[in-house]
């Protein structure tokens, strides 16, 4: 992130106040279960230590996290939470994993090989260090292989390892009706039995909104309270806006635009170039059939290139846009969730990678 080159005519706003508010709708509506923020990837990009800062002050007192850079970034800001470390002890030094004892962050064991390192190097520190339980129940990704589960109990018994928490990953839990989550929850059920002191944890974010009965006494959320999931009553938290660098009357009426000729026109048009492109993380595929946001919605037309794309303004009115004016890519105009679904992806992917160059504005009264 400390080399990376701010695109200064791109600009992230992220409203910690909504943010908090949807933490706390959030907290409202799970009477049974508490609340850990998923903070992986820069906090989805929205700014790592700004997010924690806010989580911290609102209660939260749960975080999990990819990479051990990060979790130590964190810890700076809050000394008595519980850090989870997702990739636990995997590809790491001694001297790195003693900075997971030393910080008390809770590495999360993926297999029978890493939960015996970890044993190892663990069973002369005092206090003792707990660890995550990482079970896979279906998606097949990290975490405990089936074939593994027996043994990872029997082990966790014998040497009386500290377990924090169990956890499992739902594949489809942004599908309602998908009966492999009732499989995978099945077995989740049968794991836990056998620890039953840890806190239990299966449900994401779109478990909470679709699969309330599997809540247990821990939910991992990003979505919800970055408001990537657009359901009620979550606020948007995030808005992207890029400027304009030139704006041109092609009087010409027969005329093409961007790389290719992708866009045709007979028509006359008055466009602005807007510096903002794929190297900024907007998707190249949206040239030609998404929209900007200035008063009403402008098409983007020709292809979207690395630092600009081009928006036909004719509709607006003479001096009604000026160079130097904020156009709005992402917001309540122009809904993340409709940026994604153009692009054909999910938001999640679309905010990591704009949030990773522009610049970034912090909105926070309370």
């Amino acid at each position: 992130m400390n080399n990376t080159i701010i695109n200064e005519n791109g600009l992230l706003k992220i409203n910690l106040d909504f943010l908090g508010d949807n933490y706390k709708k959030l907290k409202k509506n799970l009477k049974k279960s508490r609340i850990g923020c998923v903070l992986k990837s820069d906090a989805y990009g929205l700014g790592l230590v700004e997010v924690t800062k806010k989580l911290v002050k609102i209660g939260c007192q749960d975080f999990f996290l990819t990479n051990l850079g990060e979790s130590l970034k964190v810890r700076k800001e809050c000394n008595k939470s519980n850090i989870i470390l997702l990739n636990g002890l995997i590809n790491l030094t001694e001297n790195e994993i003693k900075k997971i004892f030393h910080n008390k962050i809770i590495p999360t064991i993926n297999s029978l090989d890493e939960l015996k390192k970890f044993y190892e190097l663990s069973k002369n520190q005092i206090p003792i260090p707990k660890v995550t339980l990482h079970f896979d129940t279906g998606i097949n990704r990290l975490g405990i292989d089936q074939v593994e589960t027996n043994q990872v109990i029997e082990y966790c018994k014998k040497f009386q390892i500290q377990v924090f928490c169990v956890m499992s990953h739902l594949a489809s839990a942004d599908e309602k009706q998908n009966q492999f989550n009732n499989e995978q929850n099945l077995k989740f059920k049968k794991i836990i039995k056998d620890f039953p002191d840890a806190i239990h944890s299966i449900a994401n974010s779109h478990a909470i909104i679709n699969l309330n009965k599997i809540e247990y006494n821990l939910v991992r959320t990003g979505g919800c309270v970055f408001g990537t999931i657009e359901t009620k009553p979550f606020k948007n938290v995030v808005e992207l806006y890029a400027k304009i660098l030139q704006i041109k009357f092609i009087e010409n009426s027969k005329q093409s635009y961007g790389y290719n000729q992708t866009f045709q026109s007979k028509t006359k048009k008055k466009i602005a170039i807007v510096a903002f492109g794929y190297a900024d993380g907007y998707p190249r595929i949206l040239s030609n059939v998404s929209y900007v946001y200035f008063k009403k919605k402008l098409p983007i037309i020709g292809s979207i290139s690395m630092d600009y794309m081009i928006v036909d303004i004719s509709e607006l009115g003479e001096n009604e846009i000026q160079v130097g004016d904020f156009v709005e890519l992402i917001g309540n105009n122009i809904l993340l969730s409709f940026v994604a679904k153009k692009s054909k992806t999910i938001p999640y992917e679309i905010l990591n990678n704009i949030g990773n160059r522009v610049k970034k504005i912090y909105i926070e009264n309370e």
